[in-house]
């Protein structure tokens, strides 16, 4: 079977847990193939380095015994690329809005 993705889109919602101070945000990306069919894959995080204080983003994991497990297994320069576009939304939607 070959499927050709033609667009990702991002949805990003702001954290307002206090629980977590390094989490910034929720994030879901929606794949949409050519034929305008899609599937989603939530639980995305967007936190706050406790290094240097920049945005990073989390892949969704499971707990699963003493460690993790990641089910979502993405090739690593695909995943470099997701990722700057993800941050690049969540600049443009971090910026707080003025009403004048």
């Amino acid at each position: 079977m070959k499927i050709n993705f033609v667009e990702l889109k991002f949805s990003i919602k702001l954290a307002t847990d206090k629980k977590y101070p390094d989490l910034l945000a929720y994030v879901s990306i929606k794949f949409i193939d050519e034929e305008n069919r899609y599937f989603s894959c939530n639980g995305f995080t967007i936190r706050t380095s406790k290094f240097d204080q920049s945005p990073y983003i989390v892949p969704p994991s499971k707990k699963f015994g003493a460690g993790f497990f990641k089910f979502n297994l993405i090739e690593k320069s695909l995943w470099n690329k997701i990722s700057k576009e993800i941050l690049e939304q969540y600049e443009y939607e971090s910026i707080p809005v003025c009403n004048e």
